[in-house]
């Protein structure tokens, strides 16, 4: 599969996901310009695998959509998998929250892990957009909570919208606690489903300092949607079941590692 291919490929998986995404939402998903992504646009019409009139959200032409791997990710299924691993990291995490901290909270399983440990009473102001962690926070004594609302997408319980991501980024955070599904020394920071990008790339562009949380089995993986690259990142929070050839590489890029 040549380079365009890939991108139609990956910007057709976009649309299943999210069919009201604007030209300009898609261009900074996919890191690419306006022109290219109408003439892809125009190529999905023209091979009738979606169509898009008018701004008219796009509709499922008459052929099946080509199946997506990564849209067989959910929640459930993913909170199972290393979830001693996911527990640790998630406790060790909250000793990284000071009282009166400003945070936000990405979408994932292991930040599911550290919204259930977060304590309370520290006055804390959490902004979020996955249903799962707002249950967990719901309830806790002192911590403030902002959710920047849209689409509820179930598999995952992330919630996204371009006016929930614009909230995103009128908020100025002293952290901001990140998952991936995917981490690649050279592909960088990727994740399993696209409309998650531009979420996390406002949750890192409003934070002094964002945290990787991620167990070991995620290092050497790439799934589809590109994030950010690695030395992005400013620390690292992982279990002890990653490799000493990773350790240093992700110490010489001058970011915090810390294993539990």
């Amino acid at each position: 599969m040549n380079k365009k291919e890939r991108r139609i490929n990956n910007l057709l998986a976009l649309l299943q996901e999210s069919p009201n995404l604007s030209v300009k939402s898609l261009a900074e998903t996919l890191n690419v310009s306006d022109m290219t992504i109408r003439r892809d646009l125009a190529y999905l019409r023209e091979n009738q695998l979606f169509v898009r009139n008018h701004g008219i959200p796009l509709t499922p032409a008459q052929v099946s959509p080509v199946k997506n791997i990564e849209n067989e990710y959910t929640l459930s299924r993913e909170r199972t998998k290393f979830l001693e691993e996911k527990q640790r990291i998630g406790s060790f995490a909250t000793s990284m929250i000071e009282a009166n901290d400003t945070i936000i909270l990405d979408s994932g399983t292991t930040i599911g892990e550290l919204s259930r440990c977060i304590p309370e009473h520290k006055n804390l102001n959490i902004t979020c957009y996955n249903y799962y962690t707002l249950t967990q926070l719901f309830c806790k004594e002192g911590v403030h909570i902002t959710i920047a609302g849209g689409v509820l997408h179930k598999d995952d319980q992330m919630i996204e919208s371009s006016f929930g991501n614009d909230l995103i980024k009128s908020q100025r955070a002293s952290k901001f606690f990140m998952a991936a599904s995917g981490i690649h020394e050279a592909l960088g920071i990727t994740c399993a489903h696209n409309y998650e990008v531009l979420s996390k790339r406002a949750a890192m562009q409003s934070s002094l300092t964002s945290i990787l949380l991620a167990d070991s089995s995620k290092f050497g993986q790439i799934r589809t949607a590109y994030v950010a690259q690695l030395n992005e990142i400013d620390a690292i929070v992982t279990d002890s079941g990653l490799t000493q050839e990773w350790a240093e590489a992700i110490r010489a890029m001058g970011i915090a590692l810390h294993i539990v």
